[in-house]
């Protein structure tokens, strides 16, 4: 009896049909085949290529980049600006979680909302609002000159500086959000040890708080980490004009690059490097934390003390209203001004202020027209296809706990994984030539944009549907089935109902970002299928400042609504 209870519940007959058994094997195989076109066929067709030179196998790519001096300058570039941008991201999301998880400072609810805001702005666009405050006419700069007298701007946002600035804007909530829960939950019994032995605050803060929630801080910091190394967005919008380059953007020029033999092939091979170290800052962090273990949930419930800030208080109330002024109302307010300006530079006078430039967006920019229903056609068409799938194979991991389920997550989470340029990358190489028995070629079409989006998002869907099925009891498809009730039935009329919740918010975060899509799209769009991600950023390398500001803010918006809809679809349990 002991060994069938230890026996998982693989279609067994007791639970299906010979029928049902068979469909089952069909789903699940139709699924494997599409993840294998969508995500094995392509990543298994970037690391041939990295291997190819002139149609034969060769280390020749390897070679073309690793004897280019270049290649490890924009490498150091990718480490520096990474690693302190983790660094800052990591300390000041922690910072700011500890204030709002353990100490009595004012207005905690609003706090919680606003410093997630730079979350869910797309970070180029943060970018971008960062050039017109902290460009060499932008407003912080010609406010100080004005001021000083000085006719050199204070800082010039382009460049490494300006880069790590700007991730660490981007990238604090990341740190925020993973340490907050901890922090709230631990138990308090150590920090109250530390203050009654004498120790004060920012000691307690440093030497018992943030050591017991260490496994939380190195897993936040090894995906800002990862995020920061993959993201060309940032770089490329506050790089190019300084000639400071990364390994993203390097990427991007090496495929743009047409007249280098072999471009596609050495960008492949460039690719790699990435991909290794993605595999050596995940060892990094498993050395780390070998033998470490921290229990800070204890059986009883307790409510931690709060801090009691005493006079500081208003020291922590200033520094919090300084970070919501930095990154959040500084940058929105300077896209704001400059979109309602009439002409980049003139004085921010009553007289100088208009609406043309959104009037010249609708009537006058006939791309931006077609961004718009080209990023809303591909997230609908996306998240709607992805929450079918996600249904399917949540429903098979989970449920019928399927053969392969690892190795299907495993596939899913790729994509999501690695930087976007490889994953459009292995689009492109991929999907150059016609593909077989119906002689179609994707590249340079809607549909390699509408497979990538597919490919990289996929995991929201599957994650949100995941955790439903985890959480319904198997008791009412039993029912169902027992009563006469195939597995088509059960699962239409019983799985998808109790589930609706979650595929909602499935449908919503696979939209979000694939509405402002950047990475992928400036690589694979091509005329006539132009996102708003790469009209943002094409109007901006072009020098229409106002443009560029007026469709940003209206991107802003447009996110913004969609993640209040998402909290109110989900009650709260999901969005920001």
């Amino acid at each position: 009896m002991a060994e069938a209870t230890r026996r998982p519940p693989f279609l067994t007959r007791s639970r299906f049909t010979n029928s049902g058994r068979k469909l089952i094997y069909l789903i699940g195989g139709l699924i494997f085949a599409l993840l294998a076109a969508l995500i094995l066929y392509p990543s298994l067709n970037l690391v041939l290529n990295s291997f190819l030179a002139d149609g034969r196998l060769s280390l020749a790519n390897y070679a073309d980049f690793l004897t280019d001096t270049s290649t490890y300058v924009v490498l150091y570039n990718s480490l520096f600006v990474s690693l302190l941008g983790t660094l800052g991201a990591t300390a000041l999301g922690l910072f700011i979680a500890w204030l709002i998880a353990r100490t009595d400072v004012p207005f905690k609810s609003f706090w919680r909302a606003i410093v997630i805001v730079p979350y869910l702005i797309p970070p180029f666009i943060g970018a971008i609002a960062w050039s017109y405050l902290l460009g060499p006419v932008g407003y912080i700069n010609k406010l100080y000159m004005a001021l000083s007298g000085n006719s050199d701007p204070l800082f010039v946002i382009y460049g490494k500086w300006g880069i790590i600035l700007v991730m660490i804007l981007y990238s604090y909530p990341i740190a925020y959000m993973i340490s907050l829960g901890p922090l709230e939950k631990m138990n308090p019994t150590l920090e109250e040890a530390g203050r009654m032995s004498g120790a004060g605050i920012l000691r307690v803060m440093r030497d018992i708080s943030i050591p017991l929630v260490g496994p939380s801080i190195w897993g936040g910091a090894l995906l800002i980490f990862m995020s920061l190394m993959a993201n060309f967005g940032i770089p490329a919008v506050l790089g190019f004009p300084a000639r400071f380059f990364v390994l993203t953007t390097k990427i991007y020029l090496t495929i743009l690059n047409f007249d280098k033999a072999n471009n596609l092939q050495v960008a492949a091979a460039l690719s790699m490097t990435l991909v290794v170290v993605a595999v050596i800052a995940m060892q990094i962090q498993r050395k780390v934390q070998q033998g470490r273990s921290y229990a800070i949930l204890s059986g009883k419930e307790s409510q931690p003390q709060l801090v009691q800030l005493g006079k500081l208080k208003y020291a922590a109330l200033g520094f919090l209203t300084i970070v919501f002024i930095v990154t959040v109302l500084a940058p929105l307010l300077a896209i704001l001004l400059t979109s309602l300006t009439r002409a980049t530079g003139v004085p921010l006078t009553w007289e100088n202020l208009s609406l043309r430039h959104y009037e010249d967006l609708i009537f006058n920019v006939p791309k931006v027209r077609r961004a718009l229903i080209n990023s809303t056609l591909l997230a609908v068409l996306s998240a709607t296809t992805i929450v079918f799938i996600s249904m399917v194979i949540s429903y098979l991991l989970i449920r019928i706990k399927i053969r392969g389920g690892q190795m299907i997550e495993t596939l899913i989470l790729l994509p999501y994984a690695i930087p976007g340029t490889i994953v459009a990358l292995a689009m492109i190489l991929a999907f150059l030539k016609p593909l077989p028995i119906i002689n179609y070629s994707l590249y340079n079409t809607f549909w390699i944009l509408y497979v990538a989006y597919l490919t990289r998002f996929l995991t929201f869907g599957v994650r949100s549907i995941n955790a439903a099925f985890e959480q319904l009891h198997v008791s009412l498809e039993e029912a169902a089935r027992i009563s006469g009730a195939d597995v088509v039935t059960t699962f239409k009329d019983i799985v998808v109902p109790l589930v609706r919740t979650n595929v909602f918010a499935g449908w919503f975060l696979a939209f979000m970002p694939a509405f402002t899509e950047l990475t992928l799209s400036i690589l694979l769009f091509s005329v006539n299928n132009e996102t708003l991600g790469v009209v943002v950023f094409g109007l901006h390398q072009e020098g229409k400042v106002n443009l560029t500001a007026a469709l940003a803010l209206l991107i802003i918006i447009i996110v913004l609504i969609l993640n209040i809809v998402t909290r109110r679809v989900t009650r709260g349990r999901l969005g920001f």
